[in-house]
Parts: C-alpha cells; structure tokens; sequence
C-alpha cells in the first residue's frame, strides 16, 4: 500500500481520520418507501382511502341524524337539532368506528381495482348495525323501539353506495382526463410477455387505472451490476423511474440470483414488482401455506369448489334462480310467441354442451338462428373472427331478425335458468362451451370444466366477445379462485348494466 508523501500510513493514522476517509454509505432501506413511483403511488392510496373514511363517516353521521329526525316529523314533532346532537355524539363514534373496522376487514378501503361493490357494502353495513345492537344492549342502552337501528342501516347503506359510486364516477372522469396511466415494464420470455401485454392492454374493459406498456426486457443475470452490460445492461437502462411505474414478471420465477437482483435494483429506485402468472400456473393449481416442523410447505389446491363451498353456492343457485324464473317468466312467453311467428319453426334451441368434470349434457336457449344454422357451420368457418378455439361472426347470416334482438340483449340466454336448477349449470362461472369449440382446446384450458358453467361469469362483464380467448381463461379462474357469494351477487348486479349497454354481444 503507498501513502501520499507527508501522510502517516493507513494503519497509524488516527481513527477518526480513517473514518473520514472511507465512502459514506447511506441506508438505503427506508429511502425508497416514498421516492419514486412506488411513493407517489402510496401517496394516492393514503388519500384515496382518507378519502373513503370521510364518506363513510359522513355517511353514518347524515343517517343516524336522518333517522332521528324523521322520526319527530313522523311523531308530528319540531326537528330538534340540539337534541339530535346529543344523540349523535353518543352514538355517532361507535357506530362509525365500527362500520370502518368491518369495511377494513371487508377490504372496502382496498384499491380501486381490488375494491369490492354495493353487495359487499350491503353485506358490511348490516353486519356493522348488528354489532352495534348487540353491544348497545350489553351496555344496558334502552330503546322504546328499534326504528333507530334498520332506519339509520337504511339511510347510511344507501349514502355510502352512492357517495362511493360518485366518488368513483368523478376520480376515474379526472383520470381519463388526465390521461393517467401505468407505465409498464414486462420482463420474462418474449412469448410470455407478448400474452401479458395483450392482457393488460384491455385494462379499459376493467376497473381501475388503465396500463401501458412501455417496455419489454429478458430477465437476465447481473442486473445488479453498475457495469451491466448486454441484456443485462439493457434490463437495468430499463429501470428507470421516470419512464417506469412498475415491473411486471411474468412466467416462471426459478432463476433466483437474477429475481433477486432485479428485486434489489428496483427497491433501490423505488420501483413495485409483480407478478403475472402464466395462464398455466393460473390453471394448475392454488397455493396454500401450511405448517410443516423445520420446512414451509404449500398446499396445492385443484381450482374447484366443494364440500360447504359447493353446497353454499349451490342453495344460492336455487333460491336466486327460482326468483329470477319467476320474474323473467312474462318475457319468456313473449319471446318465445316472438319466436314461434317469425318462422313457425321450434322455439328451443338444444345445445350439446361440456359441463362439470368434461360431462356432456343439453343446454335450452331461444332459438336465435335458422332451422339449417348447424349444417351451415362448416361453409362460415373461414370467417370466424374470434382467437383461440371460439366461433364468433359479427354479421352471422343465420341469425334471424328476432335472433339478433335476443341475442343484442342475452335473452335467447334465459332458458338456461332450467339448466340451473336442474344442477347442470349456475348462476355464475365459466361458459359451458359447445362440443366443437370443446374440441379444440388445449388440456390445459379443459381444467376450467373442474366447475359447473355458467349463465354468467367475469368475462361476460368485462368486454364479452371483445377479449381474447387467453383473456377468458384467465378471468375464469380468477373467478374459481376468489368466488365468494358477494362475488356472485356483484357479477349479477354487473351483468344488467353491461346487457343494456350490448358491449361486446354479436
């Protein structure tokens, strides 16, 4: 080791000195956390959800004040302001907080794409008045009658829905307007990226802030190196916070050392990672930790419903499918007189279908076509304009003029309600796909028949016709993964509205 001249060697010179000498290297582990995109991004969520706590709390307040004053104008007495603040201020601070630990537990202040709807809201604010009896109760609270309790659920569920649906309507008009985005940078095989890219860019049939891709790089090892160069320089360029909102893996994640780089590069810059599963691993399998002495395991669950899930989901079949019968029975006959003047021929139109476990059975819908639309099918093969194994025309010649209206507006759909309770469809899940587009799928993709099809699902409310066949898949098993019967209900109350508005049916 040389020394300058007129400097004492390194080991003999004083420790403070020594010190002095030595690069002065920051922690980097909490630097990042509100730098970059992933700062401004929590930035957004924290007034994005003190945003949320003030409807919600506003919400209470005008219901139980509401409540209280209705009840003197119903008894024929002044409204009392003071009086009712008095009430107010005894009340007000159980029922809101409360209400927003429920909505918490519901994750009702997640984010905007993961936030659930108004079924979920129903289902939080009830239980939230429920506890708020009971705990009233123990505490030796008296009422003259319980009007206070379902009058003030009435109001404030209400207020919350359509405070939170304004709120949603007015942030996503500011986006748009703003034309905010998510700047995407894929990394992973090229095919692989290529899918999730086709994916993410029918964000604008979804929820939530739209993405764009702004970048596709391998994975590939020395990312973490200021002297990267190759691949690897190019993938570490490609970090770029100002260019980059996040990073998306997608596919298979084995190679550690450089997932591991890439991590440490991006949280250095601030830069959120995540991952997109390819559609085989979405199809394979769920993952379940579980406690094993000395080594973490996972639980691979097949993608199905069963024991209380199945049965839950299949009382709801049931109960809500017999209601809807009932209800649509007026339209039914209508159509099916509409059906039967046009052209005298049959009404019904039996359709072999793949259900549960690759079962065939006959699906009812309205007969939509021409009595020859089956012997047809082979000349109007070259202009199937639908990816994957599907058969879609815009134009079919074989629909008729009655056909067209029903199937604009999914009526020709209804009769499946028979399939429903007769336990070979439900409400809700994957389309029951016909025997030749079955024909053609890939193994992988029949793992979607491990469930009862559906009259409708997720894709079906978001974008029908116009998302690819991967992009279906995809959804199906989202669905199979995170069903629930607040799931259910909000594809339901979603499938009006989008059969309305005829995006995406032909």
């Amino acid at each position: 080791m040389t020394t300058a001249p007129g400097q004492p060697p390194e080991q003999n010179r004083p420790a403070v000195e020594q010190d002095a000498a030595r690069p002065v290297r920051r922690d980097r582990r909490f630097s990042p956390l509100l730098a970059g995109p992933a700062g401004a991004q929590a930035l957004r969520r924290a007034a994005s959800v003190l945003i949320l706590l003030l409807i919600d709390v506003t919400a209470v307040f005008v219901g139980i004040y509401a409540a209280l004053a209705g009840k003197l104008v119903l008894q024929g007495q002044p409204v009392d302001s003071a009086a009712i603040w008095t009430v107010e201020q005894k009340a007000l601070p159980l029922a809101a907080a409360t209400m927003i630990l429920i909505f918490a537990w519901n994750r009702l202040y997640a984010a905007r794409e993961e936030r659930p709807g108004a079924a979920r809201i129903l289902s939080s604010t009830t239980l939230a008045t429920a506890v708020v009896l009971v705990v009233t109760l123990i505490a030796g609270w008296r009422f003259d009658s319980y009007y206070i309790f379902w009058s003030s659920w009435l109001i404030t569920t209400v207020l919350v829905v359509a405070l939170r649906a304004s709120y949603g309507s007015i942030t996503a008009v500011g986006l748009d307007a703003m034309r905010f985005e998510r700047r995407a940078l894929l990394v992973g095989e090229e095919s692989l990226v290529n899918t999730v890219a086709e994916g993410l860019e029918h964000s604008e049939s979804r929820r939530g802030v739209p993405y764009r891709v702004v970048g596709r790089r391998v994975l590939a090892p020395g990312v973490g190196r200021e002297d990267a160069v190759g691949l690897s320089g190019e993938l570490r360029r490609a970090l770029n916070p100002d260019q980059v909102d996040e990073v998306i893996l997608t596919g298979s994640v084995s190679d550690s050392e450089a997932i591991l780089d890439l991590l440490d590069v991006c949280r250095k810059r601030g830069l959120p990672v995540r991952l997109a599963p390819t559609t085989a691993q979405l199809l394979s399998h769920s993952l379940r930790a579980v406690p094993a002495p000395g080594l973490p395991l996972f639980e691979l669950r097949p993608p199905v419903l069963s024991g209380a899930a199945f049965l839950g989901k299949r009382a709801f079949d049931l109960v809500v499918g017999s209601a809807i019968l009932l209800l649509v029975s007026p339209l039914l006959a209508l159509s099916a007189l509409a059906i039967k003047l046009e052209d005298r021929g049959p009404v019904i139109h039996r359709s072999r279908r793949v259900g549960v476990e690759e079962s065939g059975f006959t699906c009812f819908k309205f007969r939509s076509m021409s009595v020859d639309a089956e012997s047809r099918q082979a000349e109007l093969e070259r202009r199937n304009q639908a990816d994957g194994p599907l058969f879609k025309i815009r134009e079919d010649p074989r629909v008729t003029r009655v056909g067209a209206v029903l199937r604009r507006f999914s009526i020709d759909e209804l009769p499946q309600l028979i399939n429903v309770l007769r336990g070979e469809m439900s409400l809700v899940g994957p389309r029951p796909l016909p025997e030749r587009d079955y024909e053609l799928l890939d193994d992988m993709h029949k793992k979607r028949y491990l469930v009862l099809p559906g009259m409708t699902g997720l894709w079906q409310v978001s974008g029908r016709s116009d998302l690819s066949f991967d992009e279906l898949i995809r959804l199906d098993f989202y669905y199979i993964e995170y069903w629930s019967i607040w799931l259910d209900l909000t594809i339901i109350a979603r499938t009006l509205p989008v059969v309305l508005s005829r995006k995406g049916a032909y």
